[in-house]
């Protein structure tokens, strides 16, 4: 059995779910879903500029 080496972090194929991320909040943003986007950063901590936000429903107010 072969064992697999570990790809290092910065490999390209390691930016790949980073760029889908970043791509599906665009789409987001430009349709207008905040519930949407609520969704996408549910676990995510948003700092824009005012205090950060935290949790689905906190970042769907903030935004909206």
């Amino acid at each position: 059995m072969l064992a697999s080496s570990p790809q290092p972090a910065d490999s390209p194929s390691g930016y790949q779910p980073v760029e889908n991320l970043i791509a599906r909040y665009a789409e987001l943003v430009d349709d207008g879903d905040f519930a949407g986007l609520g969704i996408l950063l549910a676990h995510a901590t948003f700092t824009g500029s005012g205090a950060p936000v935290r949790g689905r429903e906190a970042i769907e107010k903030m935004l909206r």
